[in-house]
């Protein structure tokens, strides 16, 4: 009997709790009927807990009948009457520990979806496999190539997929013989093997690079190099016009660095030590010059430093603001100082 009034209970709910409400108000509303209920001391348990209740359970007509907000509770469910419809409402509750779970779930799609989005960018647009990272490729390149005639080299790559700075270290003291036994068509063979292999993995590359002795009888760079867009190497075995060249773009970039400055640039000395001198007309712009906070002079000088030293990296740069007309000093740049830049006015 206990099990088959469970079974009943929620069938039951809605008509208890119209009974109920009705009974608040009074009949006046309603029709009238007059009803034998058994109280017979009916329990309620909820997961084997006994749940109590101010009104008693009763049995009509052999159907139990038990509160609705008993049961709303029991379920963690919202229940009010709509005293105009004549409506029981019943709504979930809210629970704090599911809107937590949601919100993490949430937070989780998020991750998956940036996470998505970062592989998607690191995955090459044909569709093919290309590895991303430029470390196993150098380790590659040194199993392979570290050894030629009986030289041991070094490769060292930098840059991005799109352009590639070849280094080839070695130490011209131990190999000098070797190296000076090398042939022009030796250099480009073993240089193109090199960029063959790189451009395997990374075929759009503009790639250039030199040879760079560590042994400190030198501090040039050896055999600068770049490829053409077929990705043939070129060769360029001397160095003595870069000065010239970067010269004139230096002289270009300082110009009109300053909107309402004109500047002008030389550079003086060789690879090993360069001095570049800054000229401005001082007595025509001495206004805008002194109107010049020093930050701006100092971060327009290392500009300048930092372009010699990317062609350069070895050689020992200084660098001056000089006024053209009086060849007095108005500003000094030198990292080896301890105050690198001083502004003399």
């Amino acid at each position: 009997m206990a099990l088959k009034t469970i079974k009943k209970v929620i069938l039951v709910t809605v008509v208890l709790t119209i009974m109920l409400s009705l009974a608040s108000q009074g009949f006046a509303l309603g029709n009238k009927k007059m009803l034998e209920a058994w109280y017979m001391n009916i329990k309620i348990r909820s997961n084997g807990q006994e749940v109590y209740t101010d009104t008693q359970p009763f049995i009509v007509d052999g159907i139990t009948y038990v509160p609705v907000r008993m049961l709303a509770d029991i379920f963690n469910k919202n229940v009010k009457w709509d005293q105009t419809n004549y409506t029981v409402l019943i709504s979930d509750k809210h629970d704090a520990s599911t809107d937590s779970l949601m919100h993490q779930l949430h937070m989780k799609d998020m991750e998956i979806a940036q996470l998505k989005t970062r592989l998607s960018q690191l995955e090459p647009t044909t569709g093919s496999y290309i590895m991303t990272n430029m470390d196993y490729l150098e380790d590659d390149l040194n199993h392979a190539y570290d050894k030629y005639r009986n030289i041991s080299f070094e490769i060292v790559l930098s840059g991005d997929r799109n352009d590639i700075t070849v280094k080839i270290n070695f130490d011209l003291n131990d190999h000098k013989t070797e190296w000076n036994r090398l042939t022009t068509s030796n250099i480009k063979t073993y240089l193109q093997n090199i960029c063959d292999e790189i451009l395997d993995e990374f075929p759009k590359a503009n790639i250039d690079g030199y040879f760079k002795d560590t042994s400190g009888s030198t501090s040039r760079k050896l055999y600068k190099f770049d490829t053409s867009a077929r990705g043939t190497v070129i060769l360029n075995a001397s160095n003595e016009d870069d000065l010239g060249d970067l010269e004139d773009d230096l002289d270009d970039f300082c110009y009109d660095y300053f909107d309402d400055i004109r500047l002008s640039l030389k550079l003086v000395g060789d690879e090993d030590d360069i001095t570049y001198n800054i000229y401005i007309d001082y007595e025509r712009y001495d206004d805008e010059w002194d109107d010049l906070h020093n930050n701006e002079i100092r971060w327009f000088m290392e500009d300048v430093f930092e372009k010699i030293e990317d062609e350069f990296e070895d050689a020992d740069i200084v660098g001056y603001v000089i006024d053209e007309d009086s060849r007095d000093k108005l500003a000094r740049y030198d990292p080896d100082r301890s105050t690198k830049f001083y502004r003399y006015k």
